[in-house]
This record gives structure tokens, C-alpha cells and sequence, in this order.
């Protein structure tokens, strides 16, 4: 009888009370009392104390001492206790200063801060009909292709003095697929390479003349231009580590900048956004598809002569874990925190207490 694999149909059976069964898995002979250090992360910390650093906020949340985990500054001794056989974290201060001098320590955020700063602060996808309302470079008095810092680029929109904006280039598109009802509904996304930093310098009959601040790449006609983004300090970095809805699976669709393999500390674009329940801190788990399996007993190859009558999907691999740093739409951004190998885009993303075991039914 042929084999069927019925992967989905189990990943999505699960119930729901499942991810909040999930318990903090804390690691073996490790100290009780932890000093924050300069540069540390609250993912840092979470992997020092915990195997699965996505559940921290259970590690915390019941904890009247740490009401905000990034609220805990370098120099703070963060103490690992048990209360009613549960673990838990204390915070203790222990900075000194003398009455002459003051120190301002900043918070620890999630991630690097230089990491993730980048794809918060500016707009990196961009649905199509979205492009059209933008301004667009018009070219360089000289009617040169590629302006440089001492070119005078001018725009197609009348902007205020004095503004800075971003100079942007539409380049790779993302799509999701999804069946409803008797239709299809289907999404896009371009990402956005950055090129250029500019500054409005006088408005002209129905243009704007731009004075370049800071330069990527050389700008070409029809590049869009976006307000540049908020300083560091306004941006809300304050996201935790957590699990996400134990019904969403993921896939990752590509680099952002279009490599063809994916390796720890980069960016990937998600197929499922805030429409769909995710949001920023959320960890997925990646999965590489194993072996298909294809001939009759005594005769089995890889993926080969797909004629033959049995089939077997073998398990697939666990290869590291993605958080997502920004949730738009249809669509997330995440960085890569841990990748065992170099990966190519359609990998899945599940839920971390999700097994992406691939069940075979005769």
C-alpha cells in the first residue's frame, strides 16, 4: 500500500495548550549568581542560564525584583533560586559610586544592539503598491547614471527644507501562497537595499534638490526615497525571547540580501507576520527537509526512480533557531542566533517545543 506522510496534518493537530506546558530547561553546573558584563545580551544571559533560552520570560515573570528584564544593567548580580521547585531569577545591585561621580549605565538589550538596530530603525520590506507613493530619484543635473556625494540629485516631490531622508533600491521580491476557500490569496514584499542618506536642500517647481549626507552606493534614477529613521535611543529594543503560537509554521524564504546560503548572526525574511500572530522575540526552531526514499524493498534510493510504488519521508534535521527582530504583515524579519550548518532558503521554522518528526502511515 503506498506510504503517505502526514507531517502537517500532525503539526497542526497539537493542541494549543501545549506551548503553555513548556517548562525552562536549566543547564547543568552552572554558577547560582551571574554578573551582567558589558556587551551582554538578554539572549546572552538567557543562554547562559537556560538550554531553551526563548522560555526567559518564565524565568522572570513571576520575580517581583525583575518586572522588566531590560531594566538589568551591567555590574548587576542576577541570582538563580528555586521556589516551589520552580526556577527563578533575583536581581541584586551592587554598583558603587562615590558622591562626586555619576555613571550612566545603559540597559542590555535583546541582541546586539549594532545587529538588529538597522532593520528596526528603517523599512526594509515594502509591499509593491506601496512603491508608488513614494518619491523617486529624477537624476543629476549633468544627466549623470550614478550620482556621487558631489552630485546635486534631485527628486520627484516637494519636500521640507532641512529633512533628511534614506535613499532606497526596490531589489528582491518575497511571495506566500495560501489557499482560501475556493481561491488563492497571495502576498508580496520587495526588500529594500540601502544606498544613500540625503538631505532636502531646496524645493523647486514641483521638485526637490538633495545634498547626499552619506553614501552606501551610488544612486540611480528611480531609486525611492524613505524618511529617515528615528534616533537609537527612541527605538523600542525592548523585546524578550519567546515562544510564538504553537500553531504557526514558518518558512524561511530567503537572505535579505540574496545570499544563496544562510549562516548564524544573519537576516531572513519569514513567511508569516503580525497578521498571522508573530511578533518581535519570537524564537522558531529550523528544520532542514530529510530524505525521500523512493523503490521497493531491497532497491531503496534517494529521490530517484519516482515510478516505483513506495515511498518513506524521513525525519527532518534540526539545524538551528531564528528570532524575529521585526513583524510586518504577511511577513517577519529574523536573525539567525544559532545555525549547526550553512542553509538554503525553504528550510522550515516551528515553534521550538514543536518536534518536526515526519510520521509514516501504511
Amino acid at each position: 500500500m503506498r506510504l503517505l506522510v502526514l507531517f502537517f496534518a500532525l503539526v497542526c493537530s497539537i493542541p494549543a495548550s501545549w506551548g503553555s506546558s513548556a517548562q525552562p530547561i536549566i543547564k547543568k553546573d552552572i554558577p547560582s549568581v551571574y554578573t551582567v558584563k558589558k556587551g551582554d545580551t538578554l539572549w546572552d544571559i538567557s543562554a547562559h542560564f537556560l538550554s531553551n533560552p526563548w522560555l526567559w520570560p518564565k524565568l522572570w515573570q513571576a520575580n517581583s525584583y525583575i518586572k522588566n528584564p531590560h531594566l538589568i544593567y551591567p555590574g548587576d548580580l542576577l541570582h538563580l533560586v528555586w521556589v516551589d521547585g520552580q526556577p527563578q531569577l533575583r536581581l541584586k545591585r551592587t554598583v558603587k559610586l562615590s558622591p562626586s561621580i555619576r555613571i550612566k549605565r545603559s540597559p542590555i538589550t535583546t541582541l546586539q544592539e549594532s545587529l538588529i538596530f538597522p532593520y528596526l530603525a528603517e523599512h526594509k520590506l515594502l509591499a509593491p503598491a506601496n512603491l508608488d507613493r513614494l518619491p523617486r530619484v529624477l537624476g543629476e543635473s549633468d544627466e549623470k547614471g550614478y550620482m556621487a556625494p558631489r552630485d546635486t540629485v534631485w527628486v520627484d516631490t516637494v519636500l521640507e527644507s532641512g529633512e533628511e531622508w534614506w535613499v532606497f533600491r526596490p531589489d528582491i521580491p518575497f511571495s506566500r501562497t495560501e489557499k482560501l476557500g475556493d481561491g488563492v490569496k497571495q502576498a508580496e514584499v520587495l526588500a529594500l537595499k540601502e544606498i544613500a542618506k540625503v538631505k532636502v536642500a531646496v524645493a523647486e517647481g514641483g521638485t526637490s534638490r538633495m545634498t547626499v549626507q552619506s553614501l552606501r552606493q551610488e544612486i540611480r534614477q528611480n531609486d525611492v526615497l524613505l524618511p529617515a529613521p528615528l534616533p537609537g535611543v527612541e527605538m523600542d529594543l525592548s523585546f524578550a525571547p519567546s515562544e510564538p503560537p504553537v500553531e504557526i509554521q514558518a518558512t524561511v524564504l530567503g537572505h535579505l540580501e540574496g545570499q544563496a546560503y544562510i549562516a548564524t548572526s544573519e537576516v531572513v525574511v519569514l513567511d508569516r507576520g503580525h497578521l498571522d500572530r508573530v511578533s518581535a522575540g519570537h524564537v522558531f526552531q529550523l528544520y532542514r527537509p530529510g530524505a525521500k526514499i523512493l523503490g521497493d524493498k531491497g532497491d531503496y534510493q534517494y529521490q530517484q526512480n519516482s515510478y516505483r510504488s513506495e515511498q518513506y519521508q524521513l525525519s527532518d534535521v534540526p539545524i538551528g533557531e531564528v528570532m524575529v527582530i521585526r513583524a510586518y504583515e504577511y511577513f517577519s524579519l529574523a536573525v539567525v542566533t544559532n545555525a549547526t550548518e550553512p542553509f538554503r532558503p525553504g528550510v522550515f521554522a516551528l515553534p521550538p517545543h514543536i518536534s518536526s518528526l515526519a510520521t509514516v502511515s501504511r
